[in-house]
């Protein structure tokens, strides 16, 4: 009866077919129509996945040692330092998203919150700051169509390390204290870390993990 009820009248299978599109239960999208939600469920898993990580690594190894134990001299340490844009910018590349970049810094910079930061929650703060200069990197090579190329990486990697260097500089008081000399290598390594281990081994890795499959 129940069958026979709905072929006569259309209305109250249309109805529904209607709930089911509402609860999104039906295999039939309409492809026309906009999500209404700006990230995907994968890309906020990815810059998730990627901040978490990113948190983890840089509180808990000391990068900075590798560089102090044969080059003690103020501002060394700033070669190593483009591991913190390194997870920005792998998200970028995997998700073509720039505020998926944002997305990680914020997770990033809680993260090394947690594990006990020296600059406490300010170092959110931090991340999104140098996040936003990425950001600024890509922009700036998409302007010279340059956004897929390794030197366009490499540059947009430089671009977003070198910006904490002042930052950093001004808020411990070194630039007021220390010889210029030493805040420009200081600048120059910092640009030369985001070149290799954010711009270069960002793409490279991105770029490996999209040939594997695994998204």
């Amino acid at each position: 009866m129940e069958h026979k009820t709905n072929k006569n009248n259309p209305s109250i299978e249309k109805s529904e077919e209607d709930s089911l599109q509402n609860t999104g239960s039906l295999a039939k999208r309409n492809l026309n129509k906009k999500s209404r939600y700006f990230f995907s469920t994968q890309e906020l898993l990815i810059a998730s996945i990627l901040g978490i990580m990113g948190g983890f690594i840089s509180s808990l190894i000391p990068f900075s040692l590798l560089i102090k134990t044969w080059y003690p001299f103020i501002g060394g340490t700033q070669l190593v330092s483009g591991h913190h844009l390194l997870w920005m910018a792998i998200v970028y590349g995997l998700t073509k998203k720039k505020p998926t970049i944002i997305l990680t810094a914020t997770i990033q910079g809680f993260i090394g919150f947690l594990f006990g930061s020296n600059w406490g929650i300010f170092e959110v703060a931090i991340m999104l700051f140098e996040g936003f200069f990425l950001i600024l990197g890509f922009f700036l090579i998409e302007l010279f169509r340059e956004g897929n190329s390794n030197l366009g990486w490499a540059i947009a990697g430089g671009i977003g390390n070198v910006s904490q260097v002042p930052l950093f500089w001004i808020i411990t008081g070194k630039i007021w204290l220390i010889h210029w000399s030493l805040f420009v290598m200081a600048c120059m390594f910092g640009f030369i870390s985001g070149v290799f281990l954010a711009g270069l081994l960002g793409k490279l890795i991105s770029k490996r993990i999209k040939d594997s499959g695994v998204i």
